[in-house]
């Protein structure tokens, strides 16, 4: 016999296929008299032509719907905000009274003095509350875009009292679309899979999305944790859209597993929430919300629960960026049907119920929002100037952050500051800092004292210590050190000069000295020197890249150019001199990058062009195996490094079609993390044999364990549970004792988080004289580590790029047994086989798209990895420590 959660949620399949739109008005809104709705407004289900519920709404009916609804109300004004990989819109609906309608610039300006300090304190009576209602930023989690519907029609239409009132106090936006192209995949899987009568069986079809499902965006990115690095053009959309209206009150609604009941915050207590927010966000304003939520839930007997899971620590989640901007930001999950009806352990869910659920809860947030409004806009204007308060206590006074090498990644960084509305400065004067040298002119001061320090602070700061040991995501998330760039802390504000900045520069590429009858020079430095090279090639011009420094010029115009650095001979080539000036003028233009043409390859010093150590750059076909069993966020992740920063197009390879591959065609070939046990013995061996004849294999993460103990490659992984370092053919165990089994209570399970690698920031030494590390600032590395793939040190001396240090941390959380295990292990490694090279990572150096200091060596991989002939050199590894 079902409980009563589950019966509900049985009844509602049938119900809602087959009642009119008042009784599925009164199924999904059971508080409202059917006659307090506007007939002139039409239901989802008048406009689609089917009960929601029964369908997976498309992406463009749900934009028409809204649309629908601001041609027939002045209540609603509708709003494309941005557009996303696959050409679909995102789009925004604004609910309020007419007369806010009218005014919402007017209202957007008076609610600035709740957000700069700098303003005198505003009239709290006269100002709007701000609700955000956000919808499917994961794709899949589709209940959520049918109850946008829902709240949208229902805050349309509704004629009752207290919503006119809600109208009046409040501006709702409402965002049905966080992620438009992974909604759609997924819609169109779950439609497709349909049956009448649906099967309720967990492993239907229906309920077991492909490979890669349709829970992230079109390069498999997870939109919810872009909120911080802002690399998706959904997520700058947004970030641009929040800070017109600072919402007061943010949702975002999610489902999880099918088994679980309904959650919403405050979250676990301590433990999972930040520091830097005063506790009244997670102690008042989270409570006060609670009891709204839990009311309208009890209200239709679902069961719910809250305070055990999901972090609330750092910003880059969609519903803890708002805690970082004075208002409060919550999750909603409902157990999923993942389909129309699938059997749990609460009996059968059905679609329209959890709908129905976060129905219950969008109207109740409205609903809190209004009644406790002065509290949650007085709580703004304290946050911001706490925000003063408390950066006046903190040490460090100002960021300064710059690599004159580098422009393109300075002004990438400079951006992403910029769109968090944090004020920075140009330095006005060269220093040097921390043995570092920033230029006057490129390289920026961010200070803390102002009211976004919690931002600034999360930006930048390293964090060590927490209050538990058991995490949902990543507890290292600062860009600083993500980006790679040199940044330096000041406990003055001596830097800052003059008027913040307002916008990034505009880069603009060009070729120094004009036309050349000799060669063209690009130092591979600047971060888009590598996209510069795949276009070069693209456009059949011949490349070279330097092997060791060189200074070249005139006396008085002399430049140093270093490893990595791009030649461009002009009589190497199969185009005239003059088409030759021309491609190179138009990619320094498109790619934004300034060549130099020299006259002579006589150098002032350092090698001349003509030397061995100029070597020629293959043009690079690149391939990356995807599928069922890899990692999809991976796949996404060095798809988009080809595609977006390279320009490269990329062969994606699916698993099942390894076999009838031809390899010969590819000079590289990219493994992610995950499962490559549909690879068979003759996979294995054509894999083998394609990186003997020549080719570069580059894996990630255990793929790199799966290439050692293929034996494709000699190197040594260390076995965690014993010390030992396995050899190249070990499953298990390694060198060393073996380990008695222990008897733990069984709560203990809650603690597995205290030996874990909790995605952290790690320092790692880096060989910048190795095209591996071309292009690099500094050897320091700061590299991101959430896996426990451990790599040797290489035997060939030559052979490790990075290495961690003896003290790796720098931020985030790890288990001290873990950090004993990272510390002076190797992070990237190149091994030879054959005529061939694995470089093999520990890592993922594409992490989230924003890890560009790694990524850099990824890049290198691909393209510069034809040209790693390593010499054997002396063993470096004494037999003692074998």
């Amino acid at each position: 016999m079902l409980k009563p959660y589950a019966s509900a949620a049985l009844l509602t399949l049938g119900f809602a296929l087959h009642l009119p739109a008042a009784a599925q008005n009164t199924y999904f809104f059971p508080a409202a008299p059917a006659a307090s709705f506007d007939p002139a407004v039409p239901t989802p289900e008048q406009f689609l032509g089917y009960p929601i519920g029964t369908h997976y709404t498309r992406t463009d009916q749900i934009v028409a719907y809204l649309r629908e609804l601001d041609r027939v109300s002045d209540k609603v004004s509708f709003r494309v905000i941005g557009t996303t990989f696959e050409e679909r819109p995102q789009v925004i609906a604004t609910i309020t009274a007419p007369e806010n309608q009218q005014n919402l610039a007017g209202l957007q300006q008076a609610r600035r003095a709740l957000v700069d300090p700098k303003l005198a304190a505003p009239d709290y009576r006269k100002l709007p509350v701000v609700v955000s209602l956000n919808f499917g930023v994961h794709g899949n989690e589709s209940s959520s875009s049918e109850a946008a519907l829902l709240l949208a029609y229902y805050l349309t239409a509704s004629t009752a009292p207290e919503t006119k009132q809600w109208l009046e106090q409040a501006v709702i936006t409402i965002d049905p679309l966080e992620n438009p192209d992974g909604r759609d995949r997924a819609s169109h899987w779950f439609d497709q899979n349909k049956s009448w009568p649906n099967p309720t069986d967990p492993l239907d079809r229906e309920h077991t999305e492909a490979w890669p499902g349709g829970r992230t965006n079109h390069f498999y990115t997870d939109l919810n944790r872009d909120w911080l690095s802002l690399t998706q053009p959904e997520s700058r959309a947004r970030m641009a859209f929040f800070h017109e209206w600072y919402p007061n009150v943010m949702i975002d609604f999610h489902e999880m597993g099918t088994n679980g009941t309904y959650y919403f915050e405050p979250s676990k207590p301590f433990s999972t929430e930040n520091d830097l927010i005063p506790r009244a966000t997670y102690e008042v304003l989270n409570v006060h919300l609670a009891k709204y939520f839990a009311k309208s839930l009890d209200n239709l007997g679902s069961l719910y629960w809250t305070k055990e899971q999901f972090d609330n620590l750092s910003p880059i989640y969609g519903s803890t960026y708002p805690d970082f901007q004075g208002g409060v930001g919550v999750t909603f999950e409902v157990g999923s049907s993942r389909g129309l009806a699938q059997e749990g352990t609460n009996g059968v869910v059905t679609f329209p119920f959890t709908i129905r659920n976060h129905v219950a809860t969008g109207l109740a947030t409205v609903r809190g929002a209004v009644e406790e409004k002065d509290l949650y806009l007085r709580h703004q204007r304290d946050f911001f100037t706490s925000a003063l308060t408390d950066a006046r206590k903190f040490q460090t006074k100002a960021y300064v952050f710059g690599n004159a090498q580098d422009e393109t990644l300075t002004n990438r960084f400079l951006a992403l500051l910029l769109q968090h509305k944090i004020q920075v400065h140009e330095l006005g004067k060269t220093v040097t800092l921390d043995k570092q040298t920033f230029e006057k002119g490129k390289a920026y001061v961010v200070p803390t004292s102002q009211p976004q320090y919690r931002i600034v602070n999360s930006l930048f700061e390293e964090l060590t210590t927490f209050h538990d040991s058991v995490f949902y995501d990543v507890t290292g998330w600062s860009q600083a050190h993500a980006y790679g760039l040199p940044f330096a802390k000041q406990k003055n504000t001596s830097l800052v000069q003059g008027s913040p900045i307002t916008a990034p520069k505009t880069l603009t590429g060009t070729v120094r000295g004009g036309q050349s009858s000799y060669a063209y020079l690009l130092p591979w430095s600047d971060y888009n020197a590598p996209r510069a090279l795949v276009a070069l090639q693209r456009a059949g011009v011949t490349a070279k890249v330097s092997f060791k420094p060189f200074r070249a010029g005139t006396s008085e115009q002399a430049t140093d150019f270093g490893y990595g650095t791009l030649v461009i001979p002009v009589a190497a080539q199969k185009l005239p001199a003059d088409s030759l000036f021309q491609v190179v003028s138009r990619v320094g233009r498109q790619q934004q990058v300034s060549f130099t043409g020299v006259g002579t390859g006589f150098s002032l010093s350092g090698i001349d062009l003509g030397s061995n150590n100029v070597r020629t750059v293959p043009e690079t076909k690149a391939a990356l195996l995807v599928g069922t069993g890899l990692n999809a966020s991976e796949v996404g992740e060095a798809w988009f490094v080809a595609s977006q920063q390279l320009g490269l197009p990329l062969s994606r390879l699916e698993l099942s079609n390894f076999g009838r591959a031809p390899l010969g065609r590819y000079t590289s070939l990219v493994l992610v993390g995950g499962s490559y046990t549909t690879l068979d013995k003759a996979a294995v061996e054509k894999l083998r044999r394609w990186v003997q004849e020549g080719g570069t294999l580059i894996t990630l993460k255990n793929a790199s364990e799966w290439a050692i103990k293929q034996g494709i490659v000699k190197e040594k992984l260390l076995i965690p549970a014993s010390g030992g370092w396995a050899d190249t053919t070990a499953t298990a165990g390694g060198k060393g004792k073996s380990v008695a089994a222990r008897r733990l209570d069984f709560v203990a399970q809650e603690q597995e988080g205290t030996r874990a690698i909790a995605g952290s920031i790690y320092r790692a030494d880096v060989d910048i004289t190795n095209p591996i590390g071309f292009g690099l600032p500094s050897r320091q590395l700061y590299v991101f580590r959430n896996g426990t793939t451990f790599l040797r040190p290489s035997r060939n001396p030559y052979a490790t790029v990075a290495q961690y240090t003896a003290t790796p941390l720098v931020s985030g959380y790890v288990s001290r047994n873990n950090v004993q295990q990272i510390r002076n292990t190797a992070a990237v490694v190149v091994s030879k086989a054959g005529t061939g090279r694995v470089v093999l990572f520990a890592d993922d150096p594409n992490f989230r798209h924003y890890w560009h200091g790694t990524s850099r060596l990824f890049t290198n991989a691909l393209l510069l990895g034809s040209l790693l002939n390593l010499p054997e050199g002396p063993a470096a590894i004494s037999a003692e420590e074998e």
